[in-house]
């Protein structure tokens, strides 16, 4: 069976020493209820790094700027095969808004931390590969 494959961007965002993930609202497509990055598909001809910058501001309402851009990965699930385009970015303030089309839950939690979500685990070896983390 061959998957579909998408292109999305992700934001490793950071403040201070923590880092923003968010829990995917329970009506997503895909992965309901899951731990993420901040995410965004890439369909539009918007450029990666806005489209990153937008999907930061409607999700969370906080303003970044991007530090570091990585390579492109892959990764697959039982979904679809994913193009990983990621994305460091810093914000300056740490008050994050939920926006409920996209999460039910925003956390900042602290590089070590971030293992203990199973769901970041298939982003985090590139991740940290890459100098992101």
């Amino acid at each position: 069976m061959i998957l579909p494959t998408y292109v999305i961007v992700i934001a490793i965002i950071k403040c201070k020493e923590k880092y923003l993930i968010g829990k995917r609202a329970a009506h997503k497509q895909f992965a309901p209820n899951e731990w993420e990055l901040i995410s965004g598909f890439i369909d539009s001809k918007e450029s990666a790094e806005d489209i990153i910058l937008r999907e930061i501001k409607e999700e969370t309402q906080l303003s970044g700027k991007i530090l570091k851009e990585g390579l492109p990965f892959t990764i697959a699930d039982e979904e679809a095969r994913w193009i990983v385009v990621p994305f460091r970015v810093v914000v300056s303030s740490n008050k994050a808004m939920v926006n409920v089309k996209d999460h039910s839950e925003l956390m900042w939690v602290t590089k070590r931390e971030l293992t203990e979500y199973t769901d970041l685990r298939i982003f985090l070896t590139e991740l940290v590969k890459q100098g992101l983390l």
